[in-house]
């Protein structure tokens, strides 16, 4: 039996504890990304660094059960990225940076997943942000380990890979084919996504827990709205709550 649970953006948000408190057995326990940068009151960035630090300490507990993705929320407090985006908090920046840049050099943080054909990030991925990044290293379109660990070592080596990449459609939120595994929006993901995965998403706040079969795309940032939460019971999919 396999058992795979992953859960929206948290924003610095407890909820998971909550969730890891019902589902106490599992095979994998996925976090989308986006730890920091909440829009909610109480959730000041002293109280997003020590949740933050929590799930740093569950990761570390169990390193190979545990998998931590990487949102834009994240990204743009690591040292020299110079982008900043919506939320961005300036008199916590350097305490944040500190803390998402060694998560990064100790390896507990990583841009995306791959389990069987389910492709985990936090906003997606697309055919024509692999041709322009990966393709100069001659990598297959298709999602594979080998694409996926190098998506994954570009975060700690070439974290600029990932930056916002205005598209044609001249998006300020990201809605391009052209943006990267953080950024891009399911309007755009769904028009040109990579052809074997189903893309397991956060990034884009939805009411509630949304599957989309017939886009091969599953919306799971809804922590702020619903406790819902995505779950893979051997190969079946089904959405669990609080």
């Amino acid at each position: 039996m396999s058992r795979i649970i992953a859960v929206g953006d948290t924003h610095g948000r407890s909820t998971w504890k909550r969730i890891l408190e019902k589902e106490t057995e599992f095979d994998k326990f996925i976090f989308i990304g986006d730890y920091f940068d909440s829009h909610n009151k109480g959730y000041s960035g002293d109280k997003q660094i020590v949740n933050f630090n929590e799930i740093i300490e569950f990761k570390k507990t169990n390193p190979d059960k545990v998998i931590l993705l990487f949102g834009n929320h994240d990204y743009h407090y690591i040292k020299g990225i110079g982008e900043t985006y919506s939320g961005y908090q300036a008199t916590y920046a350097l305490d944040i940076g500190e803390v998402v840049e060694k998560a990064i050099n100790d390896g507990l943080v990583q841009m995306c997943y791959l389990h069987d054909d389910f492709f985990f990030s936090h906003a997606g991925l697309t055919k024509t942000w692999v041709k322009t990044v990966l393709a100069p290293n001659n990598i297959n379109p298709l999602v594979d380990d080998v694409m996926v660990n190098l998506i994954n070592d570009l975060l700690k080596y070439q974290p600029r890979v990932f930056g916002f990449a205005m598209g044609n459609n001249f998006s300020q939120t990201g809605d391009d084919i052209t943006q990267g595994p953080i950024w891009v929006r399911p309007q755009s993901l769904v028009k040109d996504m990579v052809e074997n995965i189903t893309c397991v998403v956060g990034h884009t706040q939805v009411r509630e827990l949304t599957y989309l079969p017939e886009h091969k795309l599953i919306l799971i940032d809804c922590l702020g709205t619903v406790d819902e939460y995505f779950v893979i019971q051997d190969g079946q999919t089904k959405i669990g709550r609080l």
